[in-house]
Order: structure tokens, then C-alpha cells, then sequence
């Protein structure tokens, strides 16, 4: 049977399959396109959290971000919500659109998308630090853009870190010099003082002033005011106003005192509470100088477990600010030695008059200054700890200061190996939570360095049998175990 013959192409099918072809062309266009334009976003993004690390303020993070959001995204500015103390969150830059996405965010640890907000969970290894909120009219994110930008609020909260460790590092580095001067000025004291003491017994009334400077002067430099006990903050801040009250009555400072008898312990080294303290009674000294109204007020009050001193007086700051030097020292390091006790300093000026305010935290602690030199007495050694929260280790620090001891901090596994191969330590102790090794591999590659390695534990997550251990949040009683296990007491 003979085939029949193809039918002739018509205008419309040939019309219909040109149509065709032209619609798939477009088709696999646009989604190349889309595509190409989704891999460039993504990759902006990136190049975006590699940027922020380099980061120094919160605020300086933000300007990045908002800088840097590739326009497809429909985002055009930011918020950075950190955690307080009492791990609420708070504004740490920027302004927010939405408070409520951010606290729902916080709360859900997860992504809140809104018609004006795109709230994003702060956090590193797991741990929430805080939310980056990207606020304007834009349509929700596709998936890879999502995971970008969730890269991205992990990486400001790791900047965020890396800025506070940072920080930490620099206080306790100004603090090292600080107490050298301190020590320093301390032996220029003792050797004036013999000679100053003959002249005052030869019948000179007016040398003792001086003498009285000059015990000040020691006191600062010795080396048990560095250990850190229960101190009664009230006890040293009449001994400060009584200090200071002869220069106020040649200045014709009048000053107003509340400092109720009753104690109220603080637990801190007294040295640079002392002194800290003495820094800000000269700051409000000075800043009188020039005043028509020289009252200065000092009150020291109890108020949610925490002890609170202030010092107001009428007139601004000293000439230069915050950071207005007084002799060696400025109120950015009276703040530093504040802080490294867990408490706060505020600077607050309106209608021509200032207030200073420390807040510091109470302890019940019935230690004393004469309890604490019944501890045995440690040799100085140097400690490595290992922590990606610096933060976990501020009390440990000041703790180890104290008793005569270095701390060294490191937030990973490479950063402490690097540390332990150029300097000697007398034992290194990580978290099991390290960024970038397991505890036993660091360990193993860490007893090359050190004589002692050991492990920082919670009361969650408590040490194995037999190897030396630190459990966070540490208090003196704690590391003196701890230096005992190790063998490093002198």
C-alpha cells in the first residue's frame, strides 16, 4: 500500500512553532537572567560579611551593611539589636522599623519577614547574640538570598565578638601599664618618705601633708590592694572624702555627703577601685574650678542588688569630655577598671550640672581583706584560656589579676596554638565548644606547648575524671583549686 504524501507546511503552523520557539527563548532567557542576577545578589552578600569583620562599633557595622545591600533586594537600611545583661534585647545601632518583629525574631530564633522588616537572629555556634533587622518595600527573599543574608547576621554577631574580645584585651593590656605606674610611683613614695619623715620630726607641722600624700601614694602600689575580695565600697569612699577634703576647702568646694554607715560590700581589688574612684572625685575637683556654683554632692545608695555611687556637681565635664585626662589617667580607663568588675560607669550632663555614676555589683561574700591573706601564696604564672566569648571569661581574668596570676585569653583552637608556639604557658584550658577543633584534638596538639592542659566546664557540662578543670563563671575559691590541681602554687 502505497504511503500518502506529507501534508504541505501552512502559514499557521509555521507561524504557531515560531511563536513557540520564540516563547522557550524567552522563557530560558529570563530565567538565566534571574538566575545571573540571583548569583550576583547572593555573592554581594558575601563579599558584604567579609567586609563588616574588619568592623570597630556596632555603628560602623551598620554603615557597611547599609552601604553595601545590593539594590535588587529592595532593603535600604538596618537595625543591630544586642543583648543586656539581663539578656533583653536592646538597640545597639541604627533605627529599628519594627520592635516586634525583632523581639518575635529573639524569641523564635527565626527569620521574621513583614511587609516593611526582615528580622534575622544574631547568632554564633547556636547561641543567640541579638537580631540584625533590614527594613524598606521590598518582596520577600528567594531562599539562596535568605541563607545569604542569614550568613550575614552571623557574621555581625561574630564581628560584634571579635570587637568585644577586642576591647577586653586592650583594657587588660591598659590595666598591666597601669599597675606598673602604680608600682612605679609607689617606690618614688617610699623613698621620699624616710626623708620627709626627718624633717617632720625636726618640728616641721607643714611636711605632714605631704606624708599623708605619700602614704596615698603607697597604699595604690602594694601589692595585696591587687587581690580581689569583699570590699565595703563605703569604707573606701569616706577614706577618699576625707582625702580630699583639704583641697576642696582651699577651693572653696562645698561639698554635700551621704554615705550611710552600714556596709556595702562589693567584690573587686581594692587598689583600683580606690583609685578609680579618686580619679572621678578629681574629674568633678577639676571641672569645679572654673564654676560660679562649686556644691559637689556624693551619695552612695543599694538599689536591686546593686551598689550605686554618684558624683554630681554644677558645672560640665572638665574641658575635653569623657576622655579628659587627670594626670595619667582619663575617664575611659577609670571606666575599663569599672567595668573589669562587672559594674558601669555613666556620664550624664543637663542644664549646667553632671553627674558620675558606678554601678557596681553586691556580693553576699563574708570574706574580708584579713581573710584573704590566709590563702596560700601563688607564684605568678602565665595561663592560657580558650573561649569564643570573651565575655565568659571576664570574671576568671580579673579573678587571676588578683592573685597574682596572667590570663591570656584566645577564642579558638588555631588562634591559642598559634599563641602557645611563640609564648610559654604554664597550662592551657579550653572550652569543649571551640569554633574550629574538637577539646580532645586541641588537647592532643596543645600538650606539646604546656605542662598542664585542661578543660573550662559548666555546672551542665562538668569535666571528665582526672583532668584538671575550671568551671565558668569562676570565683576565687574556684581558681585557687584549680592553681592547687595544677601544681603551679609557689
Amino acid at each position: 500500500m502505497a504511503l500518502d504524501a506529507p501534508a504541505p507546511l501552512t502559514a499557521s503552523t509555521i507561524l504557531t512553532a515560531a511563536i513557540s520557539m520564540a516563547a522557550a527563548s524567552f522563557v530560558w532567557w529570563h530565567r538565566v537572567r534571574r538566575l545571573t542576577r540571583l548569583r550576583q545578589t547572593v555573592a554581594r552578600i558575601h563579599a558584604l560579611t567579609e567586609e563588616i569583620l574588619g568592623a570597630n562599633s556596632a555603628q560602623e557595622i551598620l554603615s557597611c551593611v547599609e552601604g553595601a545591600l545590593p539594590p535588587e533586594l529592595g532593603l535600604h537600611s538596618a537595625a543591630i539589636f544586642t543583648l543586656n545583661e539581663e539578656g533583653a534585647l536592646t538597640v545597639a545601632a541604627g533605627t529599628p522599623a519594627s520592635l516586634e518583629s525583632a523581639q518575635d525574631c529573639h524569641s523564635e530564633r527565626a527569620v521574621q519577614a513583614g511587609d516593611s522588616a526582615l528580622s534575622l537572629p544574631m547568632t554564633v555556634q547556636g547561641e543567640a547574640r541579638g537580631v540584625l533587622q533590614l527594613s524598606g518595600a521590598a518582596e520577600h527573599p528567594q531562599e539562596d538570598e535568605l541563607v545569604a543574608l542569614q550568613h550575614l547576621s552571623n557574621q555581625a554577631a561574630i564581628a560584634l565578638q571579635l570587637l568585644s574580645q577586642r576591647n577586653l584585651r586592650e583594657k587588660l593590656l591598659r590595666s598591666e601599664k597601669l599597675g606598673a605606674v602604680g608600682q612605679l610611683i609607689s617606690s618614688i613614695a617610699a623613698e621620699l618618705k624616710p626623708p620627709l619623715e626627718h624633717i617632720a620630726r625636726s618640728g616641721h607641722e607643714e611636711v605632714e601633708p605631704a606624708l599623708e600624700t605619700l602614704d596615698r601614694l603607697i597604699s595604690f602600689g602594694r601589692p595585696d590592694q591587687a587581690r580581689v575580695h569583699a570590699i565595703d565600697l563605703n569604707t573606701v569612699l569616706r577614706q577618699l572624702l576625707e582625702f580630699r577634703a583639704q583641697p576642696w576647702r582651699l577651693q572653696l568646694i562645698q561639698a554635700e555627703l551621704s554615705v550611710p554607715p552600714e556596709p556595702m560590700m562589693v567584690l573587686g581589688s581594692r587598689g583600683p577601685i580606690e583609685q578609680s574612684l579618686l580619679s572621678l572625685l578629681v574629674h568633678a575637683e577639676q571641672s569645679l574650678q572654673d564654676s560660679a556654683s562649686k556644691l559637689l554632692r556624693v551619695t552612695s545608695t543599694k538599689r536591686g542588688g546593686r551598689a550605686r555611687l554618684s558624683i554630681s556637681f554644677t558645672a560640665p565635664p572638665a574641658q575635653g569630655g569623657p576622655d579628659t585626662e587627670i594626670g595619667a589617667w582619663g575617664l575611659d580607663v577609670t571606666r575599663g577598671l569599672i567595668e573589669s568588675h562587672g559594674g558601669e560607669l555613666h556620664v550624664e550632663s543637663a542644664s549646667g550640672e553632671t553627674a558620675l555614676t558606678v554601678v557596681l555589683p553586691l556580693t553576699d561574700s563574708a570574706a574580708s581583706p584579713s581573710a584573704t591573706e590566709t590563702q596560700p601564696s601563688l607564684g605568678a604564672h602565665t595561663l592560657l584560656l580558650v573561649h569564643p566569648d570573651a565575655a565568659a571569661l571576664r570574671t576568671a581574668i580579673v579573678f587571676l589579676g588578683g592573685m597574682n596570676q596572667r590570663a591570656v585569653p584566645a577564642v579558638s583552637a588555631g588562634e591559642a596554638l598559634e599563641c602557645a608556639a611563640r609564648y610559654r604557658f604554664d597550662a592551657i584550658l579550653a572550652t569543649r565548644q571551640l569554633p574550629d577543633l574538637s577539646w580532645q584534638e586541641f588537647a592532643e596538639r596543645a600538650r606539646e606547648y604546656a605542662p598542664a592542659i585542661g578543660l573550662l566546664s559548666t555546672a551542665s557540662d562538668p569535666a571528665p575524671a582526672g583532668v584538671p578543670a575550671l568551671r565558668l563563671p569562676a570565683d576565687e575559691s574556684e581558681l585557687q583549686r584549680l592553681l592547687a590541681t595544677l601544681g603551679v602554687s609557689a
